[in-house]
């Protein structure tokens, strides 16, 4: 005899739990949500959720809906990455997106580099070229570790804007924000140690984890609130968790930034429970808002706080410029960088010390953000008319990432094969966890020339979508046959 219709929602809900696709503590579909998408009564989804409530997988929040039990909390290791569709791995996935992004004739949905209209490079090309011509023995010389004094003071300027006193002697200069991330967890963790992850997390600190053999556990994060801190708090009371890798402004890939409040908390828990932030604020200068999101730096009165960026995303990505604040970790982080580089490039931190230096670089940020935030609005307008019904994108208040999630009967990763076949590269979210929880999802990379051949391509990427869900449809009608 089948069972009731409320039991087998239930059971399909409990399976996706199992599976990942709800985290721990992670909210699920509210009550009308769920009634609409599987198209049931209101009445059935509610007996389903009762049911769940009664096997302990999830929990009602009064006037907040329903949330996956924390107790079933996964303990992940970095090591054991499981294997994605086709035996593939992580690795070759993120070698392909390389690869792909060197290619010309494939539009570039995938790598988070902004095209070349959105990097001032005209200003850039007179600099190096006035350098090379009246400094060329400065420009061949080795800059040792800490990098440019000249570059560290501007930093120091700039970084007033986001709420932080620092002198030059605060900061590093590293190859690039991750660079100074992979420099961050060598100097607070050894292996074997724990770290705590946004989930969805930018892959490079998983790759940063993996090399360096730590274990994670993943924090559920939100597109519109940020980790969710009553799982991070959960996590940090049962495990020795050493450091916590967090990007507050404009989060990859899911754009979301932490309230002050959440900061304020996230920030007491981390001394309550002896946990060392990393603070990934590369996109922090690329807010939509008229005044910058303050650092998580900036209210460290305890320089317990490590704090990387870059210029990748705003100025020259190929330059790979960074910096990273270590506070009481300075020293030690100091150290690795002098030992794994030696020296950084001399001729691209002058270049970018004198553009900061003449003031250019904030009217650069003001045309390139709102450039930012017109291509957002028309890809999110394609993506509304022209993909499935479900489909759900995040709404980043800056930087130039659309965390997109598709029906649950669709798979990015035949999502992304499709679209390599007709020249359109995208990544995945099998990239952004240890584990298959976001096979329905994609990363959108807008920061691209925006023209009539970009809006085919993600019209494109809709009709794949809508052929991929048709094919679901038809199999499903045809098991009930």
């Amino acid at each position: 005899m089948d069972c009731p219709l409320y039991e087998k929602i239930a059971n399909q809900i409990e399976h996706q739990v199992h599976e990942g696709i709800f985290l721990p503590g992670a909210k699920i579909p509210s009550v009308r949500k769920s009634s609409k998408q599987m198209e049931v009564s209101v009445a059935t989804v509610l007996q389903a959720y009762s049911l769940l409530e009664d096997r302990g997988v999830i929990k009602a929040r009064p006037q907040k809906g329903y949330f996956v039990q924390e107790t079933q909390l996964q303990h992940a290791n970095v090591a054991k990455i499981e294997p994605i569709q086709n035996d593939d791995s992580i690795h070759a996935l993120l070698r392909r997106l390389l690869h792909v992004s060197q290619d010309d004739k494939v539009i570039q949905f995938g790598a988070a580099i902004p095209k070349s209209q959105f990097l001032p490079i005209r200003q850039l090309q007179r600099s190096v070229g006035r350098l090379m011509r009246l400094e060329p023995e400065l420009c061949v010389a080795y800059e040792f570790t800490p990098g440019s004094l000249n570059l560290r003071r501007q930093i120091a300027i700039r970084m007033l804007d986001s709420g932080c006193q620092l002198q030059p002697d605060d900061i590093t200069i590293t190859l690039g924000c991750q660079n100074a991330l992979m420099l961050s967890l060598q100097a607070v963790a050894k292996a074997g140690d724990t770290i705590a992850i946004e989930s969805p997390a930018y892959y490079g600190v998983l790759q940063a984890i993996e090399t360096l053999q730590l274990k994670a556990i993943e924090i559920p994060c939100n597109s519109s609130t940020g980790m969710d801190l009553d799982v991070f708090e959960s996590a940090a009371a049962q495990w020795d968790i050493k450091a916590c890798v967090i990007t507050p402004n404009n989060q990859n890939p899911t754009g979301a930034t932490l309230t002050q409040s959440a900061r304020s908390r996230l920030i007491a828990l981390s001394i309550a429970r002896d946990v060392t932030l990393i603070e990934d604020d590369v996109y922090g200068e690329l807010s939509y808002r008229d005044k910058r999101e303050r650092a998580l730096k900036a209210d460290d009165i305890h320089h317990r706080m490590i704090y990387c960026s870059s210029f990748s995303k705003s100025i020259a990505p190929g330059f790979r410029i960074g910096w990273v604040v270590g506070g009481k970790f300075q020293e030690q982080i100091e150290h690795y960088a002098y030992v794994q580089s030696l020296a950084i490039p001399t001729l691209t931190q002058t270049a970018i010390a004198n553009f900061l230096e003449n003031g250019a670089y904030d009217r650069h940020l003001r045309k390139t953000r709102l450039a930012y935030q017109d291509n957002l609005a028309r890809c999110q307008a394609l993506i509304q008319e022209h993909f499935p019904n479900g489909t759900q994108t995040s709404r980043p208040q800056g930087g130039f990432l659309l965390w997109v999630t598709l029906p649950n009967s669709l798979n990015a990763m035949t999502l992304y094969s499709q679209a390599l076949e007709q020249n359109i590269g995208l990544l995945p979210g099998l990239a952004f966890s240890l584990t298959a929880q976001f096979s329905h999802h994609f990363r959108l990379n807008y920061a691209l020339n925006w023209d009539n051949k970009t809006d085919a391509a993600l019209k494109e990427l809709g009709r794949l979508c809508q052929r991929q869900n048709n094919a679901y449809i038809a199999t499903s009608e045809n098991a009930q046959d």
